[in-house]
């Protein structure tokens, strides 16, 4: 009897400790990955990375024969990063099982994203992703990149992590939508807090994580450069200078909003348009003479200091006019782009007569065609006379210069730095009152 007892108590123990092990192993994974995964409705905030890690599953549920739903998710999950511009390149990794009645994943991910937009040239075929771990060793040793977005469901996410951070890897993860069945997600999540505790095993007793494809293959690089920040030097004052390059970008005149620092794909962002009210209900009414915004053209009475225009679609690209109708603007709608009427203060390099006299003091801003025909910002820096301000543009070559909404409060703006991701603000101060702004975004 008391041997029987012994033995309950033993393999009471065993069961207890093993329960422990698995909730510890759980528990720790969960806990190393808080705020590195972001739900499938939140893309805004994930942060960009130059590779996508896609992992992979079958098509087609193994435990059902019917579609695995899991697996469309992820693909939604993939094509919404690339075309939101968080990441350049999908690794799609899976195995090859069609000689065990299964399917070749990578093959079946990269028609599943071809058909969601995905260009086959942003595709590379990871065929070493019958193992997790298999798939983020190869993301630095073969592709060369230690910093990636994981694409899966969020408790694969969880576990992804825990092995990039081993493995020394800069990972976040972006949670594809979980299938609701109660049967797939009791199923899904108790292998998965065993596959913790394996996970733990092989990374600190078990063998080295195999990449079979050895040959030296690092991904493409892509860096782009979206704007260069110069200060200049004249004799009516220093300028700072902002030039966005606008094959990688999208320009609009976005009105009612307050463009966010947060929103990761703006790379800058300053007023545009002259307010002519000071009122809260933020409505393209409340702007001086006619504009374009995301296409679509709104004629509105035109105020007297507006004697100049800038107009933008991918099509004609910047273009200023002087003293000009409306038809530019109409045709810049057309075209899908975007435009508004401000003062001028140089047009064809010769300073124009302006509203604003010369010996007015502020921090003023301009958008103008520089020396080299490409858009550009300016700002004199600190605060100048309003007539040193046009000559030092004109000194350093300015062909054109259209001034841009600097009253009180309105001269909230940005731009951000895209090797560091970080964001200088050409003014911090905002204000409610604001109603448009000259947004470029990443395409």
């Amino acid at each position: 009897m008391k041997k029987r007892k012994k033995l309950i108590i033993a393999i009471s123990s065993i069961i207890l400790l093993l329960i422990a092990i698995v909730l510890v192993c759980d528990r720790v994974v969960a806990f190393n990955s808080r705020g590195l995964t972001y739900d499938y409705d939140n893309v805004s905030h994930v942060p960009k990375r130059k590779v996508g890690l896609l992992l992979g599953t079958s098509p087609i549920s193994i435990w059902s024969d019917k579609r695995n739903l899991y697996f469309d998710y992820r693909m939604d999950a993939a094509a919404e990063l690339y075309h939101q511009g968080k990441i350049m390149k999908i690794i799609a990794s899976g195995g090859d099982y069609r000689s065990e009645g299964g399917y070749d994943e990578p093959a079946v991910m990269r028609d599943s994203l071809m058909n969601r937009g995905v260009d086959s040239i942003d595709i590379i075929l990871d065929y070493d992703g019958r193992r997790t771990i298999n798939s983020i060793a190869k993301i630095k040793n073969i592709y060369k990149t230690d910093s990636i977005v994981l694409i899966s469901q969020k408790f694969h996410n969880q576990r992804a992590i825990y092995q990039c951070q081993h493995l020394g890897i800069d990972a976040v993860g972006y949670n594809a939508k979980t299938p609701s069945r109660k049967k797939s997600l009791i199923r899904n999540r108790s292998r998965e807090m065993l596959a913790r505790v394996k996970m733990f095993f092989d990374l600190y007793f078990g063998e080295t994580p195999q990449t079979f494809q050895t040959m030296d293959w690092p991904l493409p690089e892509q860096h782009h450069q979206w704007l260069s920040q110069q200060h200049i030097t004249t004799e009516h004052g220093d300028l700072m200078c902002i030039t966005p390059d606008l094959s990688l970008l999208e320009v609009d005149l976005v009105c009612g909003t307050i463009p966010e620092a947060t929103d990761d794909s703006i790379v800058l962002a300053f007023a545009g348009a002259f307010t002519l009210k000071m009122r809260t209900d933020f409505t393209h009414e409340n702007i001086s003479g006619p504009h374009v915004s995301a296409g679509k053209y709104y004629d509105n009475p035109q105020g007297g200091r507006c004697n100049g225009m800038f107009t933008y679609s991918r099509t004609s690209g910047p273009q200023f006019f002087y003293q000009s109708g409306k038809e530019p603007l109409q045709k810049a709608a057309e075209e899908g782009g975007m435009g508004f009427v401000q003062e001028m203060m140089i047009h064809q390099g010769k300073k124009v007569p302006t509203t604003r006299p010369d010996y007015n003091t502020n921090h003023f801003r301009a958008l103008c065609l520089n020396k080299d025909g490409n858009l550009a910002l300016y700002e004199n820096s600190g605060q100048g006379k309003f007539g040193d301000f046009i000559e030092a543009l004109m000194e350093d070559g300015v062909q054109e210069a259209l001034y841009t909404d600097m009253g009180q409060g309105w001269n909230y703006g940005f731009y951000r730095d895209t090797d560091t991701d970080s964001v200088s603000y050409l003014a911090n101060k905002r204000h409610p009152y604001s109603t448009n702004f000259v947004v470029l975004k990443t395409r």
